[in-house]
């Protein structure tokens, strides 16, 4: 069975001890809402693009990676 985009990143997310817990969905953007598992902090992450119109597993990855560095004061 294919696997949505949000169900990806949900397992990337995983990987980097992250737990999406809700997208909000918006005509222009859409708001990731995140939990670090290792410090128990929520953070929302506002996504430019639409999650659902993310194909390519490289801007999944990206997304992923952009997440853990707002959770972790990276950037």
């Amino acid at each position: 069975m294919p696997k949505t985009p949000s169900v990806i990143l949900k397992k990337l997310l995983e990987d980097r001890q992250i737990e999406m817990l809700d997208i909000y969905h918006y005509r222009d953007k859409d708001i990731i809402r995140v939990k670090d598992k290792l410090s128990g902090r929520v953070e929302l992450y506002v996504s430019k693009t639409h999650v659902r119109d993310m194909v390519d597993k490289e801007s999944l990855e990206k997304l992923a990676s952009d997440i853990e560095a707002l959770l972790r004061g990276n950037k």
